[in-house]
């Protein structure tokens, strides 16, 4: 997809719902993985310096980096639904009738809505067994559960935002070329 064809299925800035959805996952999500990609970059620094130059290594920064890599995966998300840039191949989009790709659209945020938001329910549960059964992580003994809540949470955003998008897809005449702008 070019670069006007991507930003034509953003959550509308037209719309209140979209424009504030949009404005609070780009402040807050956004700034949360850049903090993130930081704190990685400067960890991972300090760890080969120290391994190199003081042959003493950071303890566990391996496992502190996956946790926050974990985090910074699923905290995008939410960022990849509202800009609508999750992986897409439209080999046939060219040659569709306008109304079988709204529809498509429709369904497909309906139905990563729902997927969504089922994920976010089971991985919400599973925090709950972490808390259950103390999970902590291997080396540093770091509590779990905060993980697992974490990744419901944006899992359950990505899910309103699917849903967001699906609304403004119905909302939209075919063909309209000012519909889902930034």
């Amino acid at each position: 997809m070019s670069n006007e064809d991507n930003n034509s299925r953003r959550l509308r800035a037209g719309s209140s719902l979209g424009a504030n959805l949009q404005l609070f996952l780009q402040r807050s999500l956004g700034g949360i993985t850049a903090i993130l990609l930081f704190m990685m970059m400067i960890l991972t620094l300090l760890d080969v310096f120290g391994r190199y130059l003081f042959n003493s290594p950071i303890m566990g920064a391996y496992e502190i980096t996956e946790l926050m890599l974990v985090i910074l995966i699923f905290a995008g998300i939410p960022l990849a639904s509202a800009n609508d840039e999750h992986i897409a191949v439209d080999l046939i989009d060219g040659v569709m009738p306008p109304f079988i790709v709204k529809v498509r659209d429709i369904l497909i945020s309906l139905t990563m809505s729902v997927v969504m938001g089922a994920l976010s329910i089971s991985v919400w549960h599973k925090g709950l067994e972490a808390i259950k059964y103390g999970d902590q992580s291997a080396m540093l003994h770091v509590p779990m559960s905060p993980v697992f809540f974490i990744i419901s949470v944006t899992l359950g955003l990505a899910a309103l935002v699917s849903l967001a998008l699906a609304w403004q897809y119905t909302n939209f005449r075919v063909g309209d070329d000012r519909r889902l702008k930034l």
